[in-house]
Order: C-alpha cells, then sequence, then structure tokens
C-alpha cells in the first residue's frame, strides 16, 4: 500500500481538490478514491486562515468514511477543541503543560 502524506490544508479546499486531482485520484460522488489503491495521511491543521473550513472538513471526512484515508488532529483542531475547555465562561488556549 502506498500512501500521499497531506497535512496544513488550514481551510483551503479547492487546493486540496486541486491536488488529489495532481496526485491522481479522481472524485467519486462526495470523496476522492485512488485507481492505484493509494490512500492519503491527513497530518492535521485543516482549520484557521483559509476560506472554505467546512468544504475541507467535509472533504476529509468523506475521505475518511470511504476508507481511502487517515487522519491526525492537528494543533489548529487542539486549540479549536480546547478554547472552551476547562472554563467555558472564560475560553481561552490549552497550551500550559498540564499534563
Amino acid at each position: 500500500m502506498n500512501y500521499d502524506i497531506i497535512g496544513d490544508i488550514h481551510g483551503h479546499a479547492d487546493e486540496l481538490e486541486s491536488l488529489l486531482q495532481k496526485l491522481g485520484y479522481k472524485k467519486q460522488g462526495n470523496t476522492y478514491s485512488h485507481y492505484e489503491s493509494r490512500k492519503v495521511i491527513f497530518v492535521g491543521d485543516f482549520i484557521d486562515r483559509g476560506p472554505k473550513i467546512r468544504e475541507t472538513l467535509h472533504l476529509v471526512k468523506a475521505m475518511c468514511d470511504a476508507g481511502n484515508a487517515q487522519a491526525v488532529m492537528g494543533n489548529h483542531e487542539f486549540n479549536a477543541i480546547c478554547f472552551h475547555t476547562p472554563h467555558v465562561e472564560r475560553g481561552g488556549f490549552f497550551r500550559s503543560p498540564i499534563f
């Protein structure tokens, strides 16, 4: 099995789709697959900065659901989730070493 590793998309869904096409992935419904059974490993930072965060997340999730990709959370996703915890009323970044 061969893998393509993609990271730091930051909400740029159009550029992600262009990259997938250049790598030989074809759109099938709402997902992409490769004719040689290659798979993508997404290494985080799907959100922040770009204009199409929601579309990026939908595309990554669709590929994972179809078995064409695996995804791990990046620091931007980690901070977005933790921004509201443990103090929902204050929010804030969760970078202090508490582990």
